[in-house]
């Protein structure tokens, strides 16, 4: 019999620290500012050390942020009925059922059958890592990270690396959140970019079109891809498995499995249903145009959430005969998709909720601004991109874009220079930051399969995050001077 764990009081006693010496430095902020300071401290130092379940923790936390903060509860609790939680639900419940069904098993099997993308590790992840971009330029990150997950849990067992922490295990996991988070490359590759679009466009009457963002977007994606493959390659390159041999071990599996059972298919066409119906109304809008009454009507009614959701319920509608009950999945499978990740991501946005409401998310982008000194486009664009990353991080992106690039296109009307460039900055950085469990909805996702250490997601997270800085900077410095946008 195991004996029970002794209790660590480390964590908490250095939770209590990290929330001291914050409020301690924001004293001369009004109160609410410097406790969802403290607080913010006090909860990210147990979800890094993992004193507690990492749900429990953010539930703690959002629960604080009204004891002590004095926030309103509707505002806080609010957090946990964001989209982004629906979609999570119904794309974990596809993604449960790729993997009951063997879909999922199947679809990995597809991929390693080519002998091109089996020949090396090197050459797997990047194969893995070009496909989860590709489609994230145009679906939402969550949903592409989700539908991912078990088709590179998949490949991590028939290779016998999935064990917690393996080298090969955590470079595979991270590339497939890092190569979904930096699709930025289209407008409707992520939310932030409509909020840049949308405001450039109030301020300073400018409208920057689909094939234009393509034109600075596109080589920002194409050197994240390419950069974060490579840095995964120098961080985790050792005890790599053979995979010279798979691609004809991967066609004798896909020759045992058989053709694909209904169950299968109904799973497939669930989640090509969801596809089509998170690409359809951001791509008809693109073709019609913005003010199209039936593009309006799909972006105010086939958000990303409706059409997670209603693809899942197909998977209960659809009969099929190779399955228990009749379905594709079970609401017993169903229900055993991971909520502490769904609450985790709910009191992330929670703080975020209570960084915005008390007006500290600002007074810090403005307390950072005045320290920095920053006067020139450049030198205000790159500390909102710094700034942008840096709030990304506790933050989801659609939130942290919709503060600073306000801001930032402020700081840059009052320094007199172009403010398109800081908001672009802002807008672009606000999809890069990747230290933290709930910094991205694709970080939260792969971090629930249990097998990436908190540490490891930090220390490599930091490496891109500047990674990132770099090639933002320098994309948008070379770019946008001869496309007249800076």
């Amino acid at each position: 019999m195991n004996s029970p764990r002794r209790w660590n009081p480390m964590p908490f006693v250095a939770a209590f620290i990290g929330a001291g010496v914050i409020a301690i430095l924001l004293r001369n902020q009004p109160a609410p500012q410097a406790q969802v300071g403290a607080i913010f401290a006090f909860t990210v130092i147990l979800w890094i050390t993992e004193a507690l379940p990492l749900g429990i923790t953010a539930l703690v936390g959002s629960s604080l942020l009204i004891v002590v903060a004095g926030l309103p509860e509707k505002t806080i609790f609010a957090a946990y009925g964001d989209p982004i939680v629906p979609l999570f639900i119904g794309s974990f419940i596809l993604a449960k059922a790729m993997e009951t069904t063997g879909l999922s098993e199947r679809l990995a099997w597809v991929i390693l059958r080519r002998p091109w993308t089996t020949k090396t590790p090197s050459r797997m992840l990047f194969t893995l890592a070009a496909v989860t971009c590709v489609i994230s330029l145009f679906v939402s990150n969550t949903a592409t990270t989700a539908m991912m997950l078990p088709i590179g849990l998949s490949i991590l067992h028939s290779l016998n690396r999935d064990a917690r922490g393996t080298p090969f295990a955590v470079a595979l996991l991270l590339t497939l959140t890092w190569a979904s988070s930096v699709a930025v490359g289209t407008p409707v590759g992520t939310p932030p970019n409509l909020i840049a679009i949308s405001m450039i466009a109030d301020v300073t009457g400018t409208r920057i079109g689909f094939v234009e963002w393509m034109l600075f977007g596109m080589p920002v994606t194409v050197l994240m891809l390419v950069g974060s493959w490579g840095l995964l390659r120098v961080l985790y390159r050792r005890d790599e498995p053979d995979t010279a041999g798979k691609a004809q071990h991967a066609l004798d599996r896909l020759a045992s499995m058989g053709p694909m059972a209904g169950s299968e298919r109904v799973a497939l066409s669930a989640f090509v249903l969801a596809l089509v119906l998170w690409i359809l109304p951001d791509t008809y809008s693109a073709v019609a145009g913005q003010a199209d009454p039936v593009a309006t009507w799909l972006r105010d009614h086939i958000t990303a959430a409706v059409a997670a959701l209603i693809a899942a319920s197909v998977l209960f509608v659809l009969p099929v005969r190779d399955r228990e009950g009749g379905r594709a999945i079970t609401w017993r499978e169903a229900a055993t998709i991971d909520w502490g990740t769904i609450l985790l991501f709910g009191g992330g946005i929670a703080l975020g909720h209570g960084m915005f409401a008390s007006g500290l998310a600002k007074s810090l982008g403005e307390a950072v601004a005045r320290v920095a000194g920053a006067e020139s486009v450049w030198a205000i664009t790159a500390l909102g991109i710094a700034c942008a990353i840096a709030l990304s991080e506790i933050a989801n992106n659609t939130t942290s874009a919709s503060t600073l690039v306000p801001v930032f296109i402020g700081l840059s009307q009052g320094a007199g220079v172009n403010p398109i460039p800081a908001a672009l900055g802002v807008a672009i950085g606000a999809s890069l930051g990747f230290m933290l469990p709930v910094s991205t909805a694709p970080n939260a996702i792969v971090y629930s399969s249990g097998m990436i250490p908190g540490k490891q997601m930090m220390k490599a997270g930091l490496y891109v995050d500047v990674l990132g800085f770099a090639v933002v900077w320098v994309c948008l410095r070379l770019i946008l001077p001869p496309m007249g946008l800076a």
